[in-house]
């Protein structure tokens, strides 16, 4: 096996070599490069444009805000640089033979008044056309839309088609049938395991910090590893580099502070946010009184010298954040949790078209659940991740590209959980879990009709444990451009999973997803994807996506629910399979931008021999945005989402329980009986379908030097009645969020 993968590799990197044309024309060509900023903040702006009109084609910058076209011949060139929201920069560039044209720059922010909203569908002069399944969008997107408690980028994902939420309350969502542990979060690349505050109602990334954020629903190439389902990258800021700037900002529910500037050779950024109030929580979790408190923490610090390291760029970043639910009650379960992340990145572009980045980078998880006299039975988590990566990127003839990547991690989870017979045990295996994968793609995007990218992941996982286990996963996807307006996209990757969840197919509110490393016992979790969809795009205003789907997943972890004897294993191999199409219509106009999307869907999980449809399989859902630019810095925006019932499972009948509760000091027959409910077939019946409206206006001005932004949203506007569950021990009705307006303030300095 090891003598045909050199082989293989050997044979591919030969082919690469003897097609590029720089062996033969080196001295005829030359290579453009750049970074695009903001002019007043320096900030770069991710996904501009590059039109380089002699050639009638061009490029765009990635998620840092840099370009580059290799292989021109030598001559003239005039370029335009565009970016909605700006305005648009024509500039002058020679190419010589076998230099480097190297140029910085900035684009001016069009005035409040003259800014249009901002466009799904904007064309992207040499786009990735075999990207398959990715969405890219600024967070400035996020502000214009209706806001629940806090302006938040995972709320946002959810109008996006091939994710669902099963609820109001939670920001969790699910990818084309995947649980929610199977979405990937990083931050500047960084793994956070539980980005969530407030039981789930919101992120704990503050979207002031983010510049631009990158989903991958599925078929993703061989550079993202570690989930099943999907990768969220979200790319932070790096601060004003011209001049101090601060910002203070206050919800109904919480208030944050935003500092930024030039440092040395660099720049800062801080942001910090609080919890003050618990009364619109309370709505949201249609409790009397839910006493969480909350916080998060974010600093980074660049630095850049042409002086002393020309060309490269170093980041340092710290996040922080941590949730408390501390009851003054010795019948309620207290219970708290925290991320805390740190990360060192070194982003190196060369002489010659190639540039690479070396990461270092720490990240933990800390989450216990305290029952008191509640009954309940105590959880405590901790995760440990120690990863180092380095990536390496060289492009040819153009377009073409070779990717090339090593990570080392180790990773340590502790979960403690009480048994049937109430003893505390370690769930996973013991000591920590050390890792090391490969990856190697090649993009080929040379010619004007057809494209591929084909690459593999080789994983030697379980090193610290005594061995290894190898597994390869191969990822390829194509593309076939049919004309400047239709092109056919398809897409097959093998994925990873070895850490994962443990929850409650019945629980209704998570306090947070417990993590443990696959015992030895059970192989990692192991997905196949199958995607093929089409793009047809008039011009700038109207673009149609359609894309369909299969998942299949193998050695699905679950709990063992037929353990008895104290030998069985506490967890269970399973497997699920879903499958369905993604549908995404885009309007653009100056003053307004209409998006709506449609999926439809299966999903069905084989666990304990049993079959059955998980909570999160919603057969059908329907989403529409509608953004608008009324007048002078006025923006609203109006959404309507539609979800067909979820399933759940019905109550059969009730029996009485003899009750033993250890908290009390006598025990009396009389009394101890409980009315327990008997649970029918696993999800067998749905509940009734779920839609809402959500309305937002907000206003920027100006007084003197100061920024002011107001936002005043509805949520559910028409006050429909969504259930959320049935009470199994009362038979009530529990809703979702009725009839509810808030509001938020921002001044900026």
């Amino acid at each position: 096996m090891k003598l045909k993968l050199l082989t293989a590799v050997k044979i591919l990197c030969v082919g690469i070599f003897l097609s590029s044309p720089n062996i033969y024309n080196a001295q005829q060509t030359g290579n453009f490069r750049g970074i695009i900023t903001d002019s007043l903040s320096s900030e770069v702006l991710a996904y501009a444009n590059i039109f380089i009109k002699e050639l009638g084609s061009g490029t765009s910058t990635d998620s840092r805000g840099y370009f580059l076209i290799s292989s021109l011949p030598v001559s003239n060139y005039t370029a335009e640089i565009s970016y909605i929201g700006y305005q648009t920069k024509t500039i002058h560039f020679v190419i010589a033979s076998n230099k480097i044209t190297h140029v910085n720059i900035s684009l001016v922010p069009l005035e409040v008044e003259l800014q249009t909203v901002e466009k799904s569908s904007e064309r992207i002069y040499g786009e990735n056309v075999t990207d398959i399944g990715i969405q890219k969008f600024s967070t400035k997107k996020i502000e214009s839309l209706p806001k629940g408690v806090e302006p938040d980028i995972f709320r946002a994902l959810q109008y996006l088609p091939g994710i669902q939420s099963s609820s109001d309350i939670s920001a969790r969502f699910h990818v084309r049938g995947g649980a929610s542990n199977q979405n990937q979060f990083l931050l500047d690349d960084i793994a956070i395991y539980n980005p969530f505050h407030a039981l789930g109602l919101f992120g704990t990334i503050d979207p002031e910090v983010v510049n631009n954020v990158e989903l991958h629903i599925g078929g993703y190439s061989a550079e993202h590893e570690g989930r099943l389902s999907s990768v969220i990258k979200m790319f932070t800021k790096d601060g004003n580099k011209n001049e101090y700037h601060g910002l203070v900002s206050s919800s109904l529910m919480s208030g944050k502070a935003l500092v930024q500037g030039p440092v040395w050779d660099g720049s800062f950024i801080v942001s910090g946010r609080k919890s003050f109030s618990n009364k619109i929580l309370n709505t949201f979790l249609n409790e009397n009184d839910m006493p969480i408190d909350f916080y998060d923490l974010f600093v980074k610090l660049n630095y850049t010298s042409e002086k002393f390291f020309p060309n490269a760029k170093f980041s340092v970043i710290g996040f922080s954040s941590g949730d408390n639910i501390i009851n003054n009650n010795s019948r309620i379960a207290d219970v708290k949790w925290s991320n805390n992340a740190l990360g060192f990145t070194w982003f190196q572009f060369t002489e010659i078209p190639l540039f690479y980045t070396i990461q270092i980078s720490y990240s933990e998880f800390n989450g216990e659940l305290t029952p008191n006299k509640s009954g309940i039975k105590p959880v405590k988590n901790n995760v440990k991740d120690y990863t180092g990566k380095f990536d390496l990127s060289y492009v040819f003839s153009n377009k073409d590209e070779i990717v090339f990547g090593t990570k080392i991690n180790e990773i340590q989870t502790n979960l403690y959980l009480q048994n049937s017979i109430g003893e505390i045990k370690n769930i996973g295996p013991d000591g920590a879990n050390a890792n090391i994968s490969l990856y190697l793609k090649y993009k080929m995007l040379r010619f004007d009709h057809f494209n591929f990218d084909i690459g593999s992941r080789l994983n030697l996982i379980g090193l610290s444990r005594g061995g290894s286990n190898k597994f390869f996963e191969p990822r390829l996807s194509f593309s076939y451009i049919f004309s400047d307006y239709f092109s056919f996209k398809s897409a097959f990757g093998v994925y990873l999973q070895e850490i994962t969840t443990l929850s409650d197919e019945d629980e209704v509110i998570t306090y947070f997803e417990p993590w443990f490393i696959t015992p030895n016992y059970l192989s990692p979790a192991r997905s196949t994807h199958y995607i093929s969809g089409f793009q047809w795009k008039n011009g700038q205003n109207i673009s149609i996506d359609v894309e369909g789907y299969y998942k299949s997943v193998t050695n699905l972890p679950g709990l063992n629910e037929k353990k008895i004897y104290i030998t069985d294993n506490e967890l269970v191999s399973g497997s699920s399979k879903s499958y369905g199409v993604d549908f995404l219509f885009g309007f653009d106009h100056s003053i307004f931008n209409f998006t709506t999307s449609f999926s439809h869907g299966y999903v069905t999980t084989y666990l304990n021999d049993l079959e059955y449809s998980p909570r999160y399989d919603i057969r059908n859902s329907l989403k529409t945005i509608l953004d608008f630019n009324v007048y002078k810095g006025w923006n609203a925006s109006l959404t309507w989402v539609y979800y067909s019932g979820v399933p759940f499972t019905l109550v059969t009948s009730y029996y009485d329980k003899l009750h033993f509760d250890n908290n009390e000091d006598k025990f009396s027959l009389l009394g101890s009986q409980i009315v327990t409910p008997l649970l029918g077939e696993r999800n067998a019946a749905r509940l009734p379908e779920y839609h809402r409206m959500d309305f937002s206006i907000s206003k920027q001005f100006n007084i003197s030097d100061i920024n002011f932004y107001l936002s005043f949203s509805i949520i559910n506007v028409y006050d429909r009645a969504n259930i959320f569950y049935f009470n199994r021990d009362t038979g009530e009705r529990v809703n979702m969020l009725p009839f509810l307006p808030t509001a938020i303030i921002k001044v900026e300095l």
